[in-house]
């Protein structure tokens, strides 16, 4: 009997060994271990970059918006201070444009560009505003314009915005860098002659001297 037990003891360890190296219980859960970290980078960087074409959109929208509705007006405002005031309530339109995302860093830089009226090259800021610190050119100031987009005496309103894009995930996602500031431009032509700042002002004529 003893001999019996002597010569089935290897056989059943081979067994269980057997057994041991064929199991595959844990095999999902390791793999899933080393696979973990690379999906939620992966589900990381598909939120953010999803994030960016979102705000992408809206903040191209409210560059065009904010052209488009100055370039309706026949005049803004029957005074300087009347002038800025209603283009702060436009301003407000643009900002729900851009809700639900943040608003406090976008700037608008909206103006008044016009050819002269010998030569449709020679393009000179008619007026300028400026919407949350945006720097924008100084009255007849040289402004280019694409070639052929406005005629001699011709003018165009300009909006020129940037956008401060800041990513949720960019201590954690290689390749997704820090802040990125984003720059649009806008053009419309005036649905009339040009668009005065103040009513009579500048569509008569433009003292550049």
């Amino acid at each position: 009997m003893r001999s019996v037990s002597s010569h089935l003891a290897p056989r059943r360890f081979r067994d269980a060994l057997s057994r041991l190296w064929h199991q595959s219980e844990g095999a999902a859960a390791v793999e899933f271990a080393f696979l973990a970290p690379l999906l939620l980078l992966m589900l990381l960087g598909t939120i953010e970059v999803g994030r960016a074409v979102n705000i992408n959109r809206h903040f191209s929208q409210a560059t065009a918006t904010a052209s488009d509705l100055v370039a309706r007006e026949e005049w803004l405002g029957t005074s300087s201070n009347a002038a800025t005031t209603n283009l702060n309530s436009m301003m407000q339109s643009i900002r729900h444009i851009m809700e639900p995302f943040n608003t406090t860093d976008l700037k608008l830089g909206i103006f008044s560009v016009r050819a002269s009226s010998t030569d449709a090259n020679d393009t000179k800021v008619e007026w300028a505003y400026s919407y949350n610190g945006k720097s924008v050119p100084a009255k007849c100031q040289a402004y280019a314009l694409p070639s052929g987009l406005i005629g001699k005496g011709g003018s165009a309103i300009v909006v020129e915005s940037s956008y401060v894009f800041k990513p949720l995930f960019a201590d954690f996602v290689p390749g997704i860098t820090g802040d990125m500031t984003w720059t649009e431009r806008s053009i419309h032509s005036p649905r009339n002659s040009c668009v005065d700042y103040v009513k009579g002002d500048n569509c008569s004529s433009l003292n550049c001297s």
